[in-house]
């Protein structure tokens, strides 16, 4: 059995299909964020999402979804050259799982996945098509089905994120080694704590140079190294996001001064925390003419 396969029978992956709506002519439609993985499938017409208060635009058009792995603002319009006799069909719906450990799948995942029609071959297309084939029909069973069929939906937005590099391939493998899983699990929980790494291999019960050079070896980095990856990924989505301040990144990412956290910010990135929060007001005000 292939690694994401077994990996998914771990998990104990449960979605459901929560809200479909038609909407006509010019609307908006405010997404109340779950705290889970969404999912939003464009059974027919188009529409825009907008994300974040910059209202960042991602046009969407029949057969097209987008996951959310993380909580996001956002909300769904009407296309801006839609007539008003348009109709677009929406369904959303969220993943959950009966393992923690989903926490580090969809920490290792983007924000926003867009899938797109038929981006990854037949396969995905198919799907998508007999998901809008039971939200279009309303046949008995119907809600059942297209939950089931959502399942296999989130595992083509993860085959789609593994073949296009937007997921390291030794998470999955990580996953489901009861050492290295134990210490993933407590870092992507808490990754603002004072972990170091003898702290990490005594909670795994292993030697501390047994446990570097095993979680290396799969993970494709140093413990530590991937620790500092991970606060970065949650100060830099704060920052984008949730507009926090410069400071509050710093607590977020678990740094006693602000000056060693734009250090640590610009060495993985090429750019202060400050540049990009410029960046993300100018951002709003040109979306705001």
């Amino acid at each position: 059995m292939d690694d994401l396969s077994a990996l998914m029978r771990h998990l104990h992956l449960e979605t459901r299909v929560f809200h479909r709506s038609e909407h006509c002519g010019t609307w908006v439609l405010d997404a109340d964020y779950e705290r889970k993985a969404m999912f939003h499938l464009v059974a027919a017409g188009e529409c825009v999402m907008q994300i974040g208060e910059s209202r960042r635009e991602i046009p969407l058009a029949a057969g097209d979804t987008v996951m959310f792995a993380r909580p996001a603002s956002h909300r769904v319009i009407s296309a801006w050259d839609s007539g008003k006799d348009a109709t677009t069909l929406l369904l959303c719906g969220y993943f959950e799982f009966a393992s923690p450990l989903a926490t580090v799948l969809l920490a290792s995942l983007p924000t926003q996945v867009v899938l797109r029609k038929g981006s990854d071959g037949g396969d995905a297309a198919s799907l998508l098509t007999l998901i809008m084939r039971e939200a279009a029909t309303e046949a008995p069973g119907s809600t059942a089905i297209m939950d089931k069929l959502a399942d296999a939906l989130f595992i083509q937005v993860l085959r789609h994120c593994l073949l296009h590099g937007q997921v390291r391939h030794g998470v999955l493998g990580t996953l489901k080694d009861p050492h290295l899983a134990e210490a993933l699990l407590v870092m992507h929980q808490d990754p603002a704590a004072d972990w170091t790494l003898d702290k990490l291999a005594r909670r795994v019960h292993m030697s501390r140079a047994t446990f570097a050079r095993h979680f290396a070896s799969v993970v494709g980095m140093p413990p530590m190294a991937y620790l500092t990856w991970l606060r970065m990924q949650a100060a830099h989505e704060a920052l984008t996001e949730r507009r926090v301040t410069v400071a509050q990144a710093s607590e977020i990412a678990g740094y006693a001064t602000d000056a060693a956290f734009s250090r640590a910010f610009k060495h993985a990135y090429g750019y202060s925390p400050g540049s990009l929060r410029v960046v993300s007001f100018a951002d709003i005000h040109e979306s705001s003419k």
